[in-house]
């Protein structure tokens, strides 16, 4: 057991992917559109002990590196339909718990945890019988400022995102290639769900694994990217066995304000001669980040 205490919530493997050297990456910070040439991917998407204890961390990296082959034979292969059974089950494993574990996860989750908990102290205060309604009201007025310990809560919707893991099976996998000049990049927060087909919809809800419409993306290299979507949803044109050649800078551009929006702190390319063009994607979206 290594214990370390820097926990990485995008493992550096991931990284790698994207890295000209192995070792830096190239970044832009999402408050500040600032970008950064060579960053050590050691310190990138991580905390000091994030995730509360070194066992999960170890935990983690176990899973990680069967993940990591898995993702090694997706991107190697021409077709997702093509892989075998224990690959796909480990590629929905790997999409369902990234998207779980990160910054932008627990940032999402907090406010509803918080809610929850004082609701349940305010129900608490209102059935105890022996304290003096003086002091239950004081303490009502101090209810605002009680906020639950997000790492518990957050290991608890990891347990459950990998158990429900199997629900993304019904969506349809499909490869994009990247054909045109600027590159796939990605964010802290990897994995995006999406729901064109219910965008519109604001007052629930859209990104559960049975929401009809959900789609999911995850670049995997500057030039490659796997997304799953709800064929009953969308119709997909252009699929070449399994795959769909991505020729507009329009998509390309799409799909990378997705990881902007989704992510928490940074987003990450490959070759700083891009720098220009995601600082120019975060020019347009900061005002709505």
């Amino acid at each position: 057991m290594s214990h370390r205490k820097n926990h990485h919530f995008v493992p550096q493997f991931y990284f790698r992917r994207f890295s000209i050297d192995g070792r830096s990456i190239c970044l832009l910070q999402r408050n500040s559109g600032r970008t950064i040439a060579q960053a050590s991917i050691k310190a990138q998407a991580s905390k000091n002990w994030f995730y509360g204890t070194g066992n999960i961390e170890d935990a983690l990296g176990e899973i990680e590196g069967a993940c990591s082959a898995a993702l090694n034979a997706l991107a190697a292969i021409r077709n997702p339909i093509d892989l075998d059974g224990d690959n796909i089950q480990l590629i929905l494993a790997w999409l369902s718990l990234q998207r779980s574990r990160t910054e932008a996860a627990r940032q999402a989750s907090q406010p509803m945890h918080d809610r929850l908990l004082r609701l349940h102290l305010e129900v608490e205060l209102n059935n105890d019988k022996e304290m003096p309604e003086e002091q239950k009201e004081e303490l009502r007025k101090t209810l605002d400022q009680v906020s639950g310990n997000p790492v518990p809560l957050q290991g608890i919707e990891m347990k459950v995102s990998l158990e429900g893991a199997h629900l993304l099976a019904d969506l349809a996998p499909v490869l994009l290639e990247n054909r045109t000049n600027r590159p796939f990049i990605f964010g802290d927060a990897p994995v995006v769900y999406y729901n064109g087909y219910y965008r519109d919809v604001k007052l629930r809800g859209v990104l559960g694994k049975t929401t009809p419409g959900l789609m999911v993306l995850f670049p995997l290299t500057p030039t490659l990217g796997l997304m799953l979507f709800d064929a009953e949803a969308y119709e997909a044109k252009r699929i070449q066995k399994g795959r769909i050649f991505v020729r507009e800078l329009s998509d390309v551009m799409a799909i990378n304000k997705l990881q902007l929006h989704a992510a928490s702190s940074c987003v990450y390319f490959h070759d700083f001669k891009f720098a220009g063009y995601v600082h120019a994607l975060w020019l347009q979206e900061h005002a709505n980040l």
